[in-house]
């Protein structure tokens, strides 16, 4: 784990008896002023800097410009946590999901992650908050939910159709499922980004005996071209079994549609797709091969087979291509001209596989061929964004 030097955390609670809706509001002026500015801003209640829990008070002053160049990124980042972590949740017949069951359900996604600071930080604000009633029923709810999010968080290929119709036999709702599913992406992004910018401030990291690795998916064949993809929920007539042959673009359930089930969360992770594709930095192939790692690790078909075709057009690569699929080691062993090929497979493939074991050392080989400090951050940022897009394209929905 990262170790940072102890902080008061009382002041990352702070409960107010605000509704949801002047919540919601809040948030869309927050969006607004993301979207036009590259600055941190946001609305009135929008705690600037809370994505990166304190760390960025911490960092060398070498890396403040780099932080002030993904500025609109992470103030999207920092109206997404609010999103989904607000000091109070309005609770009706098709918004279940409480403040209790999303604080401990990132709890649980931040320690399958052992990034110690977002395990400080939830922690210390679900303490404070009642815990659900001795009910068998709520038992049965939570031990379901937090099997879901660390079984989606550790190995996203346990995840399928069944697990979603559990939540709902629980008594999840579509958007309770929608609010969960993006906690669980949010976090792991959360913990790779903070485990990131850590790393390039020199941080020492601290390895846990025994704290489990995570494991690569076992490879599967893909479609060739450009994949098609069909969402799923439990209450949707589409979630019967489809193939290529009977899903077109008329019937296909898109992943904003399911999305949208809970705009509050929605809207933000909208500002935080469309900073991430504004103006990189960094060349598009490089981009796609990072998230075709991440997408090979995490056993995402979907993604796999859309990075694996974009690449294949920006690039021609087709040795890289055929290797991945047998593992990222058999890709490290294909010889290449190119020097920026091995650190960026390297690079990737640690921060997906071990946010907490997350160092300099995996980037240093990046720095001594050139590249910035505020490229190395965009890159960081992909990796973990493709992360959370792997969870929510493999759990709600299908490759067809």
């Amino acid at each position: 784990m990262v170790q940072f030097r102890q902080q008061n955390n009382a002041h990352w609670y702070h409960e107010t008896q605000r509704s949801g809706r002047v919540l919601a509001t809040h948030i869309a002026g927050a969006i607004d002023a993301v979207n036009s500015d590259n600055t941190y801003q946001g609305g009135n209640i929008i705690e600037q800097g809370i994505f990166l829990l304190g760390l960025a008070n911490d960092i060398p002053t070498a890396l403040n410009d780099t932080l002030q160049h993904h500025g609109a990124m992470l103030s999207a980042s920092d109206v997404m946590y609010q999103a989904l972590f607000p000091p109070v949740v309005e609770l009706n017949r098709e918004n279940t999901f409480s403040l209790y069951d999303r604080l401990s359900s990132a709890l649980t996604v931040a320690q399958v992650t052992g990034v110690q600071r977002l395990c400080s930080h939830y922690a210390a604000r679900l303490t404070p908050l009642s815990s659900p009633d001795a009910s068998r029923e709520s038992n049965i709810r939570l031990t379901q939910i937090t099997q879901y999010a660390r079984q989606l968080a550790s190995q996203p290929t346990l995840i399928d159709r069944h697990a979603l119709q559990q939540l709902a036999e629980v008594g999840l709702t579509d958007a309770d499922i929608i609010v969960l599913s993006q906690i669980i992406g949010f976090v792991g992004f959360q913990a790779r980004v903070v485990a990131g910018v850590a790393a390039q401030a020199g941080y020492p990291t601290v390895m846990l005996p025994g704290f489990p690795r995570m494991e690569d998916a076992q490879s599967a064949p893909l479609p060739e071209g450009k994949p098609q993809w069909q969402g799923w929920l439990p209450s949707l007539a589409e979630n019967e079994p489809m193939t290529e042959s009977d899903s077109t673009a008329d019937t296909a359930v898109t992943l904003n549609q399911l999305l949208a089930h809970n705009q509050q969360s929605f809207q933000p992770y909208s500002a935080i797709i469309t900073r991430l594709y504004s103006r990189p930095r960094v060349p598009s192939d490089w981009l796609e091969l990072v998230s075709l790692v991440s997408a090979q690790i995490n056993g995402s078909r979907y993604c796999q087979a859309n990075h694996q075709h974009n690449l294949l057009q920006l690039t021609g690569n087709t040795a890289l291509l055929a290797a991945l699929p047998s593992g990222i080691d058999s890709a490290l062993a294909i010889q290449s001209k190119e020097h920026n090929i091995h650190p960026l497979i390297s690079l990737a493939a640690e921060l997906t596989r071990g946010p907490e074991r997350f160092s300099h050392q995996h980037i240093t080989p990046l720095q001594t061929i050139g590249l910035s400090d505020t490229q190395i951050l965009s890159i960081i940022f992909y990796v973990a964004s493709a992360g959370w897009a792997n969870r929510l394209r493999h759990t709600l929905g299908q490759t067809v």
